[in-house]
């Protein structure tokens, strides 16, 4: 009898030593992630236009002002930061509207942020129209991020540490 609660002991221990093994491999690996992702971006712009137009009916010119919507496309970089439950993204100046919610210094946080095993997927608030949603492809390292604004790219650990 003894022997057999000596070895349900030792069960149990070790169930228990390797449960709280997974809980910190869990922990380890959403403690810090900081991405630097490079890629095209995408914007929606407004262009107004104001010159004169010639009547044939009136036989003159006149004031005449257009509004032009279009999209611009340019390379660009993306950082994300990643620390426990709580995440964060830089955007570059481009993409930012002229009336948006504030950042911090061009970083958003991200809202409804869940960090899976393949998967990053974020949505962060530029202003009250404009929340695009992030998902980013952790074997691939493909990142998009979509709403008024898209990027599409792919990402690399941002050590901190300089290149040359």
């Amino acid at each position: 009898m003894k022997a057999l609660t000596a070895l349900l002991f030792i069960a149990v221990a070790a169930g228990h030593v390797h449960a709280q093994d997974r809980d910190d491999d869990r922990r380890e690996r959403r403690d810090d992630i900081q991405l630097v992702c490079y890629g095209g971006a995408e914007k929606l712009t407004v262009e107004t236009h104001s010159g004169y137009q010639w009547n044939a009916e009136k036989h003159k010119y006149e004031p005449k002002s257009t509004v032009e919507t279009g999209k611009a496309s340019f390379e660009t970089a993306v950082n994300v930061s990643i620390h426990g439950d709580q995440g964060s993204i830089k955007m570059p100046k481009q993409l930012v509207p002229p009336i948006n919610s504030g950042g911090d210094h061009g970083w958003w946080d991200l809202d409804d942020l869940i960090v899976g095993h393949d998967e990053i997927r974020a949505r962060f608030r530029l202003n009250g129209l404009n929340k695009p949603t992030l998902t980013i492809n952790r074997v691939s390292g493909v990142i998009t991020v979509e709403g008024m604004i898209k990027f599409n790219g792919r990402c690399e650990q941002d050590t901190g540490h300089r290149r040359f």
